[in-house]
């Protein structure tokens, strides 16, 4: 796949097959992620693939309390749809039968940078959600978890005596095909 067609029909994918990543393409997708640029390349990531049945539960557990606490807040930016806070909260609950859900932290726990370190583990994520879909895998990046405040929940049980949790990625071989929502005017401009 070129760069630009990769770039623009990546989406957010909330529906998957059950069909497994195989071990070496998921390799592979979480080794583009730490081929990211990072800030003063200190390579701030660390990344927990969960594939496992037992332990993909326990994700589902967590993101359960997440999608009670982010309720309210999905009903306000859904007012006019509300039909989209129970899609949005089945998808939460479920990861959309996802079989991989990647957890993103901080590798150590103090940074003195904490922005750049932010930034470093986000394009490093970027970089994994390209490296999916130029391979056919779909995903979905998962912010509300850290929003809510379930960042110790996941570190607690998923990366003990790493950094902060960052967000989760929900990864699988897509059972939908959304359409592009639309873009937005007035995003840049060039002087």
């Amino acid at each position: 796949m070129e760069t630009k067609e990769c770039l623009l029909t990546r989406r957010s994918i909330r529906k998957y097959k059950s069909d497994p990543i195989p071990r070496q393409v998921l390799e592979e997708i979480l080794e583009a992620g730490c081929a990211a640029p990072s800030a003063i390349n200190l390579q701030h990531w660390y990344f927990v693939a969960v594939q496992d049945p037992e332990a993909l539960e326990d994700v589902k557990r967590i993101m359960g309390g997440v999608a009670e606490k982010f309720t309210p807040v999905l009903e306000e930016r859904f007012s006019r749809n509300p039909e989209q806070v129970g899609i949005t909260n089945r998808f939460l609950t479920t990861l959309g039968g996802a079989p991989v859900c990647l957890l993103a932290f901080f590798l150590k726990p103090d940074y003195p940078d904490r922005d750049g370190a932010m930034q470093s583990v986000c394009a490093a994520i970027e970089n994994l959600l390209l490296s999916a879909w130029d391979r056919g895998i779909g995903s979905c990046w998962m912010s509300a978890p850290q929003r809510m405040g379930f960042a110790p929940a996941f570190q607690e049980r998923f990366a003990p005596g790493k950094g902060e949790f960052v967000a989760a990625i929900t990864l699988g071989y897509p059972d939908q095909a959304p359409k592009m929502p639309p873009r937005r005017e007035g995003r840049y401009t060039i002087i």
